[in-house]
C-alpha cells in the first residue's frame, strides 16, 4: 500500500508539528484521510503529492477543526466522495481503486471519531485516538473517558502492525503503543483517586493537585482540566466519586 503524508502548517500545543493528512494509493486513484485545516498552502501541498492522480475518496476521522475543514473543498474540487461519521459506522467498507478501508467506530477523543483499518496490511489510521508522541486529550463533555478506553481495547484486540496517527510519525510497535496509552489513562485515573483522598475539590483545584508542574501555559492547563473532568465523569458514572454542585469527593 502506497502511503504519503502531508503535514499541515498548524503546529501548536494541541497539534504538535501539525495535522497529518494521509494520501493512500494513486495507482491510478487515491484516497485522502483527514484533509486538515482550510488553508490554501495545505491544499496546494496535497495537490502536489497527488501528482495529478485521481482523488476519488475523502475520509475524515473526526470533526475537530484541525482535521475536517478542508474536506468539503478538496472533495468538491475532485468530485470525490466525502465520508465520515455518521454516514460511516462500525464495519463499513469504503474503497478507492485497490485500497480497501474498514471503518472502526472509536469514540472517546471525540464522539464522532472513526479509525480506518487496511485489513490486508493490518494498518490503522488512528486520527487522534493515538498520537505518535504524547497523550491524547479527552475533552469533556464531548470526550468520553470510558468510551476512549473501550476504543483502545478494540484496537489492541486487532493486533495492528502499523499505526498512522493524526499527529507525529507512524508507529511500528503498535500494540505496545496502544497498551502504553491504556496504561497511561489508568495511571492518571489512579492519580485522580489519590488526589481526592486528601479531600474534596473542584475541577481547577484537582487539576493542580493531579498535574502540578507537569503542565505549563494556559492552553495545556485548560486541556489538562478538560481531560481531568472526563476522568471524573467516568468515576462518577461508576459510582466511585460523588459530585455535589461543582465539588467532587470520594464516595464514602
Amino acid at each position: 500500500m502506497l502511503v504519503r503524508r502531508v503535514v499541515a502548517n498548524n503546529p501548536g500545543p494541541y497539534t504538535g508539528p501539525g495535522t497529518n493528512t494521509w494520501i493512500l494509493g494513486g495507482e491510478p486513484v487515491a484516497a485522502v484521510i483527514d484533509p486538515g485545516p482550510d488553508d490554501d498552502a495545505h491544499l496546494a501541498a496535497i495537490e502536489t503529492k497527488l501528482g495529478g492522480g485521481a482523488l476519488v475518496l475523502v475520509l475524515v476521522t473526526h470533526s475537530h477543526p484541525d482535521h475536517l475543514p478542508l474536506a468539503g473543498r478538496l472533495a468538491e474540487r475532485h468530485q470525490a466522495r466525502l465520508a465520515r461519521y455518521p454516514e460511516l459506522g462500525e464495519g463499513d467498507i469504503v474503497t478507492a481503486g485497490k485500497v480497501r478501508l474498514k471503518a472502526l467506530y472509536t469514540p472517546g477523543h471525540a464522539s464522532d471519531h472513526l479509525c480506518f483499518l487496511v485489513e490486508e496490511d493490518r494498518a490503522v489510521f488512528t486520527g487522534d485516538l493515538v498520537l505518535g508522541q504524547g497523550s491524547t486529550m479527552i475533552t469533556y463533555p464531548d470526550g468520553d473517558m470510558a468510551a476512549y478506553l473501550r476504543s483502545l481495547e478494540k484496537l489492541i484486540e486487532l493486533r495492528p502492525s502499523l499505526l498512522f496517527p493524526g499527529h507525529f510519525d507512524p508507529i511500528q510497535d503498535s500494540v505496545a503503543k496502544l497498551e502504553e496509552y491504556r496504561a497511561h489513562r489508568l495511571d492518571r485515573e489512579a492519580q485522580v483517586l489519590r488526589a481526592l483522598e486528601s479531600g474534596p475539590g473542584e475541577a481547577p483545584e484537582l487539576t493542580q493537585r493531579v498535574y502540578g508542574a507537569e503542565v505549563s501555559g494556559e492552553a495545556l492547563l485548560q486541556a489538562a482540566e478538560m481531560t481531568l473532568k472526563a476522568h471524573l465523569h467516568k468515576l462518577v458514572q461508576e459510582g466511585r466519586v460523588e459530585l455535589e454542585g461543582s465539588r467532587y469527593s470520594l464516595r464514602s
